[in-house]
């Protein structure tokens, strides 16, 4: 760093032309002097590149970046030096002292040629105290760390003083970073042409005669590194070198992140939900077609059974399995699981390397689960994912899934006994009022006691398909097999006259006379709606005319 030297104001009783030619000498020493040791601008880090880092994306901390490190300090900020998003960088700058002795005087952004760096200036206590600066590296999507590859880190302004009256220090900064393994590593200097700096353990100068202009980032003072090895945290320890005859004076140093490499990572993430919009377990109920009264639960649900996961009322459930796969042919593609720390249950978060995909560019996500747990799906089972190259994150990909108790559809039969004649109208209020129990005077869910029907005689039926969900149920079939005694039935039933729809059935539905199943044409059955299906059979092989 520049110190201003103390000059005598010293009247000159002598004559200027006597010596003009020392002081002309004198100030062009002191002219050369200064070039030598401050220089005009910073080199560029031989180690700023992704040389053996194949596919990788290439970022550097720009102006703004440095500001927001030190205006979130001790908080991770994200960082736009993230080559155009390809890079899910958060950072957190912190820094520890050896001494609470250490007079902290400035930690703060500092510009210099239009390019702004981190200062930091101390007056340690002793020659062996330190100040650390800590940089960690957080993927801002999977909240774990990242591990970026050569990384690249310039100091500036590392130089030397001695003085018994005036400043005195020995500028020593060491860079180590944490691999994967968890060791730590130093990094390798990286040869700055015009520069004063060596390296044992640490940046040092090997110029002991001079000293640098403070916060001009020059290549005299300027020392230069690179890891060799993926790291995810970096410290810069900050402290003296050799011995001292006294303690430190305020001494400063300036520092630059000038590259990182990183191979982009498609990350596609989501949640295996329980979609009961916050019915419980125990209000859950399969037979429970109402969806209009208030005391029911499936009433004025939008939660309930829409596809969406729907928080605080809905949860995750655990059991599932994701995979990547390539929708024209199902292969699946190898993923390493990146789930948060603390992600709820049932959430999901994988990742592939952009160099795996190739040219597919056609992804999907497909859910699946073993055991009868949650067995019936809200939501598709394939999710094709939109995936684009330019997209690196797909979040939101979210299944549904609920209980067996809380299914969306509910078919519920009733009953009427009849004598077969020509004509039932069917759809007769009179024949559907709500809470009938006697199956001779209408439709009756109640159970039949044996003594109501009498051989010979018609039961009428009407299936009410009722679908709870927030959702459309589409190509729905409706099937009901008549009995027969083949089946273990008492007697055997047949399709019987009057027919009450001649478009709802389809053409391989039982005909008329004969057994076997009454099927439906498909249909939609819309979102919170219900349909009614009515059909005759006759029991017995006797007609009571009465």
């Amino acid at each position: 760093m520049y110190k201003a030297k103390k000059s005598l104001n010293i009247a000159n009783a002598f004559s200027f032309n006597k010596y003009q030619s020392q002081i002309l000498s004198l100030i062009g020493f002191m002219i050369l002097s200064l070039i030598s040791t401050s220089s005009f601008a910073l080199l560029a880090n031989p180690g700023a590149n992704c040389n053996g880092v194949a596919d990788a994306a290439q970022g550097t901390l720009t102006n703004g970046d440095y500001n927001n490190l030190v205006t979130g300090f001790g908080t991770y900020v994200n960082v736009a030096g993230n080559d155009g998003g390809k890079i899910p960088l958060q950072i957190r700058m912190s820094t520890e002292e050896s001494s609470t002795s250490t007079v902290k005087s400035n930690f703060g952004v500092i510009t210099s040629d239009n390019k702004n760096a981190i200062n930091i200036r101390r007056t340690f206590p002793t020659p062996s105290d330190y100040t650390d600066i800590k940089l960690e590296f957080l993927n801002s999507i999977t909240e774990q760390p990242i591990y970026l590859t050569n990384v690249a880190i310039s100091a500036f302004d590392i130089d030397y003083a001695f003085s018994w009256r005036g400043s005195n220090f020995n500028d020593y900064v060491q860079i180590t970073g944490v691999t994967e393994a968890d060791n730590t590593i130093e990094a390798n200097l990286q040869p700055i042409t015009g520069s004063n700096i060596d390296y044992s353990q640490g940046l040092y100068t090997t110029r002991t005669s001079v000293n640098c202009r403070a916060k001009n980032l020059g290549t005299a003072c300027q020392g230069s590194v690179q890891f060799s090895q993926p790291v995810a945290s970096i410290n810069i320890r900050y402290t003296n070198r050799g011995r001292f005859f006294r303690n430190p004076t305020n001494q400063e140093i300036d520092f630059r992140v000038d590259n990182y490499c990183y191979v982009p990572q498609y990350i596609f993430s989501g949640i295996v939900f329980n979609d009961n919009g916050g019915i419980t377990n125990m209000q859950a109920d399969a037979d429970n077609a109402d969806i209009t009264s208030n005391s029911s639960p499936y009433a004025n649900n939008p939660s309930y059974f829409n596809g969406l996961f729907d928080t605080p009322l809905e949860s995750g459930i655990s059991g599932s399995t994701v995979r990547l796969t390539n929708c024209a042919n199902g292969t699946t593609y190898p993923t390493q699981s990146v789930i948060k720390p603390g992600a709820p249950t049932g959430a999901y978060q994988i990742s592939i390397p952009k160099t795996t995909l190739g040219s597919n560019t056609n992804l999907c996500l497909v859910e699946s689960r073993t055991g009868n747990s949650y067995p019936i799906r809200t939501t598709t089972d394939n999710i094709n994912t939109g995936f684009t190259t330019t997209t690196y994150h797909y979040p939101n990909r979210n299944f549904g899934r609920v209980i067996t108790e809380n299914a969306a559809l509910v078919l519920r039969k009733a009953q009427y006994v009849n004598n077969c004649p020509s004509t039932i109208p069917y759809t007769d209020p009179a024949l559907n009022r709500v809470g009938e129990t006697d199956l001779r005077k209408g439709f009756s869910e109640s159970a039949n006691n044996g003594n109501a029907l009498t051989p010979g005689q018609c039961i009428a039926y009407r299936i009410t398909a009722t679908n709870r969900a927030n959702l459309p149920i589409t190509n729905f079939v409706m099937q009901d097999k008549l009995q027969s005694k083949s089946d273990g039935a008492a007697v055997t039933s047949t399709l019987a006259n009057p027919v009450a729809s001649t478009t709802d059935y389809a053409s391989n539905s039982v005909a008329i006379g004969n057994n076997g199943t009454v099927i439906t044409n498909p249909f939609t059955l819309n979102a919170r709606s219900n349909r009614n299906f009515y059909f005759n059979t006759k029991y017995g092989t006797t007609a009571n005319t009465q």
